[in-house]
């Protein structure tokens, strides 16, 4: 990915504009919305992305009564500074504050998810330490038919066992 001479890459195509078009650039994150854009076509699709960049047209006056034109927006790629004074700050986006997620796991085959949970986003999370963190674990089960007295004696046991907060049934 790292050489132009490869296909390039975008996460999404509004008409003639790929939307994260790259091209030679390793740093491509794979997923079900990459799309691949032939050699050919990315080499001329970044040719012309740098002939907009390196060459923007200039703004043109234009005249309401022959002979007076009338100021026209230049616009802030033409601006200069003044000698003296420079430009205000650009103020970034503040980064995000906190995450919340929920997942929905196969009962019939949980601990390998559970696990992948553990180590994939929990692990990360707790990794910062600033990082203040709260996992909740929620289940829920219905029985349309009721539920027997061993599996409601082994589950209230095993729930309360464990430090259940909440362990209700219904």
């Amino acid at each position: 990915m790292a050489s132009t001479d490869f296909f390039g890459t975008a996460y999404g195509q509004n008409g003639d504009t790929f939307e994260g078009f790259q091209l030679g650039d390793p740093n491509i994150q794979i997923d079900d919305t990459l799309l691949l854009i032939e050699p050919g076509v990315a080499q001329a699709y970044a040719g012309r992305q740098t002939a907009v960049v390196n060459d923007p047209p200039a703004p043109t006056p234009t005249v309401d009564t022959p002979g007076i034109p009338i100021a026209t927006p230049i616009p802030p790629s033409r601006l200069g500074t003044l000698p003296g004074i420079s430009p205000p700050p650009v103020a970034a986006d503040p980064p995000p504050r906190s995450f919340y997620g929920s997942i929905e796991i196969n009962p019939h085959s949980a601990t390998v998810p559970l696990r992948n949970l553990a180590d994939e986003i929990i692990s990360v999370l707790a990794s910062d330490p600033n990082a203040n963190l709260k996992v909740t674990v929620e289940i829920s089960a219905e029985f349309p038919k009721g539920v027997s007295d061993a599996i409601k004696r082994a589950v209230s046991e095993n729930a309360a066992s464990l430090g259940f907060k909440n362990k209700v049934w219904e």
